[in-house]
C-alpha cells in the first residue's frame, strides 16, 4: 500500500516553506506602492522620527527596493536564510518604531501595506508586525524548505559567482 505524496511531507519543512513563502509576499506586497513614490514615502518614514533628517530620503528609496528584493529571495528560496535574516531585522525595526510612537501617543498612518491607507498604528499593527516576525524567525530556524530555488540550483549543479550549487 502506497501513501499519498501528502503524507510524505515533513511537517517541519512545510511549515518553513509556508513561513518563508508568506513572509516573501508580504514583503513583495508591502513594497509595491512604495516603488515609485519615494517622495510621498519619505514623509512617511519622517512621520516614524527613527532616522535623522538626512537619511531620511535615502532610507525612502533603499526600504522599498530592500522589501522587493529581500521578498522576491524568501518568495523564490533563492538564499531564502539570509532573505529571512533580513525580513526578520526588518520586522523588528518595524515593530519597534511602532511601537516607540504607539506609547508616545503619536497620530499617525502605518504606511505599511498602502501610502494612501488611512489605517493608524495601534497595538494591533504591533501585533501584526510581530506575528511577521514570527514568521521570518520560523523561515530563518527551518534550514531547507520544499520549492526552494537553492535546491534547485543545487541538483543541476548551476554556478553563480563563486558559488556552485
Amino acid at each position: 500500500m502506497s501513501r499519498h505524496p501528502l503524507f510524505a511531507l515533513d511537517l517541519k519543512i512545510l511549515v518553513g516553506t509556508l513561513a518563508r513563502l508568506a513572509a516573501g509576499l508580504i514583503l513583495i506586497v508591502a513594497s509595491l506602492d512604495k516603488l515609485d513614490g519615494a517622495e510621498k514615502f519619505s514623509k512617511m518614514v519622517e512621520n516614524y522620527h527613527a532616522l535623522p533628517a538626512d537619511l531620511v530620503p535615502l532610507a525612502a528609496v533603499v526600504i522599498p527596493w530592500l522589501e522587493f528584493f529581500t521578498g522576491l529571495c524568501l518568495a523564490l528560496g533563492y538564499r531564502a536564510r539570509g532573505a529571512a535574516l533580513v525580513f526578520s531585522l526588518l520586522m523588528a525595526v518595524y515593530t519597534v518604531a511602532l511601537s516607540a510612537n504607539l506609547l508616545e501617543g503619536v497620530d499617525m498612518n502605518c504606511g505599511c501595506f498602502s501610502m494612501e491607507s488611512t489605517e493608524k498604528i495601534s497595538g494591533w499593527t504591533v501585533a501584526r508586525d510581530l506575528g511577521f516576525l514570527t514568521l521570518g524567525l520560523i523561515a530563518l530556524w527551518v534550514p531547507r524548505t520544499y520549492a526552494a530555488m537553492d535546491s534547485w540550483l543545487k541538483e543541476k549543479k548551476i554556478r553563480i559567482g563563486n558559488d556552485w550549487f
